[in-house]
């Protein structure tokens, strides 16, 4: 057997004892795993380059060779594959992903292996990078982008639990984001090799004592080998969000046996303690007091409210200019296309997944909706100008009321009119009698005033005066004649 190790990207040839590629840098592997490049795989994925590897194998770029399509092609290290419990796990992942029919879910094209024995699996080619990478970047998001990532993973997490399908693995690893033209991000959740299916909303999947996971990121049952349900991966989330708005862990040393250990019996680290910069709603921090509550009946009942919750929480803070350019695009974006898409969940016929969609339905109709950003704009930018318009035409018409005459004058009773029938309609609207309002209108057109009423107001105060009571004996006497009433019932112009 060959001890020689190959560089995947660009195919060098070095001893056993070396790490890395000279030229590129990239990590080095055994030879018989890196002569993939250019090759086909399955007998139609074209390799074109390396994007990463880890403990399971290499991830490479690859090209279906008819439809053009650009495919993540993760193959099994074959030195794994007659592991039985390595091969689960790929095969897992297969299996949960490829159920979750969701805009936020990177989709799975196909499973299977290859005449030379190799293990692959083909999904969504994600252009862009992990949330992890982001932050190591970023430090931290700004808190509406941060809310929006955390809402879409939420979204991504719902789908699967309506599934019964649990992940147990949620980190920011595991939270993949890309960058839309109008600057918006799209999340798209990776890595269901260890997610398990949940019966009946909760179920023991794994062995008393034993965890699987990533400890920084575990729920406190989880770091206990305790029963796990949803509630389990909204904690998780939680302490992702928590990250993501203040570059801190929720946890202090979050690796360290005493935080795992004080995970089990306290509360995290508050929102100012880490990040002092900003001024944190009250609200924000009682959405991350519930969402990592020790006990799992403390928290949100599902992963989609805490998700729309933090957002609605987030909109509260004081607006900045990056803030509004964001919630402008994300809000054409929701829009036109809609910003996340509900699963069919018709086509899943298993008894366990029609219990949980009906959970799922139920829940989903008491929660909270999540703020339409779009609207919020327009409410702020509305309300100034209303003002604004209010005081102006207060002002017309008091300047107009201390005039004896002229445009001003005119414009002043104009104003009045219209007030007098708004206060008269307001009056209806409250139980006032129609005598009353007949009284009020024609006691208000008998009162003298300076300049003539508008035209509107004039027809009114005719049909008024036309339908008061006239004395018999008197109508007996002199006839009246309609015009001469019309002409009386109006105001002689100053």
């Amino acid at each position: 057997m060959s001890t020689r190790k190959v560089c995947p990207q660009c195919g060098e040839d070095y001893d056993a004892d070396v790490a890395f590629c000279a030229k590129d840098g990239t990590s080095l592997v055994p030879a018989g795993e890196a002569n993939l490049i250019g090759k086909m795989v399955g007998g139609r994925y074209k390799v074109l380059k390396q994007l990463g590897e880890g403990g399971m194998g290499q991830v490479y770029l690859a090209e279906h060779v008819r439809m053009k399509r650009k495919s993540a092609i993760k193959i099994m290290r074959p030195a794994l594959v007659h592991e039985p419990e390595a091969l689960q796990r790929f095969t897992r992942e297969a299996e949960n992903a490829s159920k979750i029919s969701h805009p936020n879910v990177a989709g799975i094209f196909d499973f299977g292996e290859t005449d030379e024995g190799l293990v692959y699996l083909a999904m969504e080619f994600i252009d862009g990078e992990s949330l992890s990478a982001t932050l190591k970047r970023e430090v931290a998001m700004h808190p509406v982008v941060a809310a929006d990532i955390i809402a879409q993973a939420s979204d991504a997490l719902q789908a699967a639990h309506d599934l019964g399908i649990l992940h147990r693995d949620i980190k920011p690893d595991n939270v993949m984001v890309s960058q839309r033209n109008d600057g918006t991000f799209v999340v798209k959740l990776v890595d269901f090799g260890i997610a398990r299916t949940m019966d009946r909303g909760a179920q023991q999947v794994t062995r008393t004592g034993f965890a699987v996971g990533t400890p920084e990121f575990m729920s406190p049952e989880q770091l206990s080998g305790d029963v796990l349900d949803a509630r389990s991966d909204q904690y998780s989330l939680a302490l992702v969000a928590f990250i993501t708005l203040t570059g801190h862990d929720a946890f202090a040393n979050s690796n360290s046996k005493e935080s795992l250990i004080a995970r089990l019996t306290s509360r995290p680290r508050r929102l100012d303690e880490v990040r002092s910069d900003l001024e944190w709603p009250e609200s924000i921090q009682e959405v991350f007091d519930k969402a990592l509550a020790p006990d799992p009946a403390d928290r949100f009942p599902t992963v989609a409210e805490f998700g729309m919750t933090l957002a609605n929480a987030v909109s509260e803070m004081t607006p900045t200019q990056t803030a509004e350019m964001y919630r402008h695009a994300l809000g054409q974006r929701m829009s036109s296309v809609g910003a996340r898409t509900p699963i069919d969940n018709n086509s899943v016929r298993t008894p366990a997944a029609a219990v949980a969609t009906q959970k799922t339905k139920a829940a989903k109709s008491a929660a909270p909706r999540r703020k339409d950003p779009a609207s919020l704009g327009r409410r702020r930018s509305v309300f100034p100008y209303l003002v604004m318009l209010g005081a102006m035409t207060y002002g017309v018409w008091w300047y107009g009321s201390q005039k004896p005459a002229g445009p001003a004058r005119e414009a002043a009773d104009t104003i009045g009119a219209y007030a007098s029938s708004f206060k008269s309609w307001a009056g209806g609207l409250i139980g006032k009698s129609d005598t009353a309002v007949v009284a009020d209108t024609t006691a208000a057109a008998e009162k003298p005033a300076a300049a003539p009423m508008p035209r509107r107001n004039r027809r009114r105060a005719d049909s008024t005066t036309v339908t008061k009571p006239v004395d018999t004996a008197t109508a007996a006497a002199a006839p009246a004649d309609s015009s001469t009433v019309k002409r009386d019932s109006t105001v002689p112009p100053a």
